[in-house]
């Protein structure tokens, strides 16, 4: 039998004979997972509490059992700056030691009383996920707005989607897909190729790493939650012209954290997109001129243009001057990452590259500003499904190299040294004719 099961039936036991009477009592949710780096002393987990008691939670007393070690920790009373009342819930932070290796180790959060009483409830324990990292992961949001100009409800998704990229521009990853209107008339015929039935059989569809569909102006809940799913996974994309500056060379570096779960599987899906996109001739559906504006004093600052009745044409109907950011005009798989894309084994601090190309841009009429281009990048847990991370990052010219959306200074990543072949593996020796990454640079080994 397990350590984990031995512990699990002592839980068990304990809260069989405290009884069923519930006065005092306080259950802890799911914590999930908490990151540190290996070398710090602790970590801070955040569990929400929930008071099913009749009465108000003053203090805790909590046990933290340490699965690896099987060891725990003398108990700690947690008194609350406020009481907590019947039925309410409330996020704390509590400290745990950091793991001494690479990897997982789990710990359970016991709560074994309330306001010095034994603790009543039927579920008084969660487990705390620890993940000892080399460094500290960083997690972007994949933010997906499906819209269409014959939508009259899309202008909510297009605000919520603007809003939410303007107040996290570092940490969002924005995506505006367009299905059946003038702009998906003027874009690759197979960008999101199947995606669209999937994800907006009905509009508007906005969607958070596609695990939750958002509604309404403020998506800000739903993103934070999937940012707070953090991952092991570091991913970073630097594009750049070719030569003929109608190509875009596109290098991604993978980086795990720690290493990954056995049997773990990654691949990377790629979209193209350019904003600044206006028309004269196109027309927006819209029904929120400014006689009901009231109705949207408390939506985010992009809507004042959809309630503004001077923008409006057709009796009211559609909205003349919409200008279109991050919309998708190429892709490559995004169902679930390109086939090999990424192979092999992977192992903590071993960086992952992989090279692709965006070609003739220039068929794109509809692109009128090249410096509003830019290359995403998603990191597709082949495994689960889920995307695990995301990045994005400006065009820059040929002759000087990537321009990268500018993160923090401590997450930069030193350029791209040596020479890799198109599939982003390391060449060494002779080259045979060809093309070749040289130090960040596309360059053509002829014959």
């Amino acid at each position: 039998m397990t350590a984990k099961r031995h512990f699990t039936l002592f839980l068990l036991a304990l809260l069989s004979a405290v009884g069923c009477l519930a006065k005092n009592a306080v259950a802890p949710m799911t914590a999930g997972n908490v990151f540190v780096k290996l070398g710090d002393a602790d970590a801070v987990a955040p569990i929400k509490l929930t008071n099913w008691g009749d009465t108000q939670a003053f203090s805790i007393t909590y046990v933290l059992y340490y699965m690896d070690t099987q060891q725990s920790d003398e108990p700690v009373t947690l008194t609350f700056d406020s009481p907590m009342a019947d039925g309410e819930m409330r996020e704390v932070n509590v400290p745990i030691k950091a793991g001494k290796k690479l990897g997982k180790s789990e710990v359970v959060f016991l709560i074994t009383h309330v306001n010095g009483q034994y603790n009543e409830t039927s579920v008084a324990d969660t487990h705390i996920t620890c993940c000892t990292v080399s460094k500290m992961p960083y997690k972007r949001v994949l933010v997906e707005d499906y819209a269409a100009m014959w939508c009259w409800h899309c202008p909510v998704g297009l605000v919520a989607f603007e809003a939410i990229a303007r107040m996290y521009p570092q940490d969002v990853v924005p995506v505006s897909v367009h299905k059946a209107d003038a702009i998906s008339q003027v874009v690759s015929p197979w960008v999101y190729d199947g995606l669209i039935a999937q994800y907006a059989s009905t509009l508007p569809a906005v969607w958070i790493a596609r695990d939750t569909k958002a509604a309404g102006f403020d998506v800000t809940d739903s993103y934070k939650i999937e940012k707070s799913r953090v991952t092991c996974m570091n991913i970073d994309v630097q594009a750049q012209w070719d030569e003929t500056d109608d190509n875009i060379l596109v290098t991604t570096e993978v980086e795990p954290c720690m290493t990954p779960e056995e049997g773990s599987a990654y691949a990377v899906g790629y979209v193209l997109t350019a904003s600044g996109l206006t028309n004269k001739d196109w027309l927006q559906k819209a029904s929120y001129s400014e006689y009901a504006s009231d109705l949207y004093k408390d939506a985010p600052q992009e809507m004042r243009f959809y309630a503004d009745a001077a923008n409006y044409v057709e009796g009211y109907s559609k909205v003349k001057g919409v200008v279109y950011n991050h919309v998708a005009i190429e892709s490559k798989g995004m169902q679930k990452g390109m086939e090999n894309s990424l192979t092999g084994e992977y192992n903590a601090n071993e960086v992952k590259r992989h090279t692709t190309t965006f070609d003739n841009i220039s068929r794109y009429s509809v692109i009128t500003d090249r410096s509003q281009i830019e290359i995403v990048a998603v990191l597709f847990n082949t495994q689960t499904g889920r995307i695990e991370n995301a990045a994005r990052c400006h065009v820059g010219k040929g002759g000087n190299g990537p321009s990268g959306i500018e993160q923090p200074t401590e997450l930069a990543k030193p350029k791209c040294a040596g020479i890799y072949d198109m599939q982003g593996c390391k060449v060494t020796g002779k080259l045979l004719p060809g093309m070749y990454i040289v130090d960040g640079k596309k360059m053509m080994v002829k014959p």
